[in-house]
């Protein structure tokens, strides 16, 4: 099975080239390189330099090789980014609608998009299933829920065969020691405070309704969320689902079980709250259990000792 994995060379879509291959899937690999590191990305997979926004660059994969589905990660995802720059971040729609619209043209019936937990906006109840309204509160969701809704249209109209997944907070390592060069998740921006390229880490509000006072987060290990994207190409029903742990973590419970693997004391203190930050946030997963018998299995200890590997490698 041919499978192409756009946005190949970044952070989670390396990771899945490194496992696909060993499945002994054939893989082509298109990423722009304006995150991703090329040198991560598998010797024995095919690999092309190029944006999905140029239609002609992209077709030339398309006719280039038998695809069979695609895993679309490809995609800008900085979420302040987003609300001072819409402009760049509608290239996650049009390379969106490039993708399907070669799939439809070369005969591709399946794509793995990489979505959002974004797309859900401010929670009404936590764990969050599929079926909670979705009411992004920040652009970048909002390009997420609209590549959803093209997915489903083309489902429909096209007979393509659309699994969004809806991921919650990714961390750790999949042994590619990925260094993020514009930190803005806890785990790297962490990691950057240990290593000196910051002074220290502002956590955002202490006094949420939990049991330290510090946001409540979801956290998936990258290695689970590798596992659920080849788990979803033998689905053959269109429809989001959520990928999360169903475990919540504080930040000040991330804080310290960092201490605890480096060490070391780790430089922060308390800010003003962040607007549009929910005190709590988690996942359900029964559907991806139902569905793909997925669950997670990797612990937040887990993606620390990644992480605190990856940045001091």
């Amino acid at each position: 099975m041919k499978i192409l994995v756009t946005g190949g060379a970044g952070f989670i879509g390396s990771a899945c080239v490194k496992s696909l291959i060993a499945q002994n899937y054939e893989v082509i690999v298109v990423d722009n390189l304006s995150k991703g590191k090329k040198a991560l990305v598998d010797n024995n997979a095919n690999f092309y330099e190029g944006d999905l926004v140029d239609v002609i660059f992209l077709e030339k994969v398309f006719k280039d090789n038998k695809i069979d589905a695609v895993i679309h990660f490809a995609g800008y995802k900085a979420v302040g980014e987003s609300m001072s720059n819409p402009e760049k971040y509608n290239d996650n729609i049009f390379g969106t609608v490039n993708v399907i619209d070669l799939m439809v043209k070369y005969g591709v019936k399946k794509i793995i998009f990489s979505s959002s937990a974004a797309v859900y906006g401010e929670p009404e109840y936590s764990p969050v299933d599929e079926n909670h309204r979705l009411k992004p509160i920040n652009y970048y969701g909002f390009t997420k829920q609209k590549c959803e809704e093209i997915i489903d249209w083309y489902s429909k109209l096209k007979g393509i065969i659309g699994i969004s997944l809806r991921y919650f907070n990714v961390a750790g390592d999949a042994g590619l020691n990925y260094v993020d060069p514009c930190a803005e998740n806890v785990f790297p921006l962490i990691m950057e405070v240990f290593n000196g390229q910051r002074d220290k880490l502002i956590v955002f509000g202490n006094d949420y309704d939990t049991r330290d006072g510090t946001c409540i987060r979801d956290y998936i290990d990258i290695n689970d969320l590798v596992d659920a994207h080849i788990l979803a190409l033998n689905l053959n029903e269109s429809g989001a689902i959520n990928i999360g742990s169903e475990n919540g973590v504080t930040v000040k419970e991330l804080i310290d079980g960092f201490e605890n693997e480096t060490g070391k004391k780790l430089n922060w203190e308390y800010g003003a709250r962040r607007n549009g930050d929910p005190a709590q946030l988690t996942a359900s997963a029964k559907k991806a259990k139902d569905l793909m018998g997925w669950k997670a299995s990797r612990d937040v200890k887990n993606m620390i000792k990644g992480t605190v590997r990856a940045y001091t490698f």
